[in-house]
């Protein structure tokens, strides 16, 4: 083989020492991500797809594995499975069937499933689409309507998405849309099947293609869609839309539209599943006296009394004015957190209150319980 080809390792992204299952992962994913069905307008797809294929054939079996560590790209030729395949398997046809059955990818993968056995080259499902969706706390809680815009790949209203017209069989694979190829290597012969390079595996050639087009059978464009988030949804979920993503081939279905939802963080109000907390501050003399302050809510400022003697820390509760529970009844609660707030500057006349009302003070006028805000307060001053 050429001293220029990748070592298989480096191929598949994993280290000599990777184990069988390793190696079969990393295959797995790059191979949905390279597989010229994922990149109709990559031409590149195709050798990164079997660059990929051919590096897992050598190094999924224990025995063509041993050889490449032992000698590389170099292998002396001879030895090997059943009729000269070092790998005692099919070939790629049959690595296919075994990591993805008949699923392929969005309804037209590998094997039997992209080109239907001997009839024509199945169609594929539209590819989803993605649009990230920013909404505030208040539409969270209640849920909105949207207008976006989200770009999408459609089949051509000119040709229909045939990419033109006066087609006829293709003539390389005879109208199947799959080609195989046989290579004899060092490890012996390999057997591949892909899509067709001349028809792009639909069976047919175009002979004039179209002009709106140019004989992809795709055009991009922008859609405008209303779309409706519901009351409750929480930053990091994803809405999906169904059918509104990119076109399929001619007579198979659309892909479907997913909308990542953002929620951005309100001025002064926090989420916690379905409460929200607030945090109000109110200084000693009020805490110790007791008072009322105005708190915000999802439905407007409400009051809440602050009952005299209330401690640092302390969580009061408004029922019901939290986040409505998605998909379910009711709603979660407000949660109010009393920050109180201690002079950190006092005037000669303030300092002397103070002390007579520390001297005036007795066990009885404090908490019994843990340690209290006076106690806090006498700590400071001495």
């Amino acid at each position: 083989m050429s001293q220029t080809k990748r070592d298989y390792y480096e191929v598949l992204g994993v280290s000599r020492e990777a184990s069988a299952q390793e190696i079969k992962k990393s295959y797995r994913r790059l191979a949905r991500t390279h597989h010229p069905d994922a990149n109709p307008e990559d031409p590149g797809a195709e050798d990164r797809f079997k660059e990929l294929t051919e590096a897992y054939e050598v190094l999924s079996n224990d025995q063509a594995r041993q050889a490449y560590d032992t000698y590389g790209h170099n292998i002396p030729r001879g030895g090997g499975g059943a009729n000269g395949d070092p790998f005692g398997q099919g070939g790629v046809q049959d690595i296919f069937e075994m990591f993805f059955g008949n699923s392929g990818f969005g309804g037209g993968g590998f094997g039997d499933s992209m080109f239907g056995g001997g009839g024509g080259r199945r169609v594929v499902r539209g590819r989803d689409a993605e649009v990230a969706v920013e909404i505030d706390l208040s539409e969270a809680a209640f849920g909105v309507e949207r207008e976006i815009k989200v770009q999408v790949v459609g089949n051509c209203g000119r040709c229909a998405g045939s990419g033109g017209e006066k087609t006829h069989r293709c003539s390389t694979c005879d109208g199947v849309g799959a080609v195989r190829t046989v290579r004899n290597t060092m490890l012996g012969q390999m057997v591949s099947q892909g899509a067709c390079p001349d028809c792009r595996g639909t069976g047919e050639v175009i002979d004039v293609a179209c002009s709106e087009c140019r004989g992809s059978g795709k055009v991009s464009r922008v859609v405008e869609r209303t779309i409706k988030v519901p009351a409750g949804i929480e930053d990091g979920m994803r809405l999906r839309v169904s059918g509104a993503g990119h076109d399929g081939d001619p007579g198979a279905p659309p892909g479907d539209l997913y909308l990542d939802i953002r929620v951005a963080e309100h001025a002064e109000l926090m989420r916690d599943g379905d409460d929200l907390l607030y945090r109000t501050r109110v200084n000693f003399v009020k805490a110790a006296l007791g008072c009322e302050v105005e708190v915000p809510t999802l439905d407007g400022a409400e009051p809440l009394r602050i009952e005299a003697g209330t401690q640092p820390g302390t969580t009061l509760k408004l029922p019901g004015r939290g986040m409505p529970r998605l998909q379910r009844r009711g709603r979660g609660d407000l949660k109010v957190v009393v920050d109180v707030m201690v002079p950190t500057k006092l005037s000669h006349e303030q300092r002397d209150l103070l002390e007579k009302f520390e001297a005036a003070t007795g066990n009885e006028t404090y908490s019994e319980h843990g340690v209290s805000f006076f106690d806090r307060l006498r700590s400071a001053f001495r």
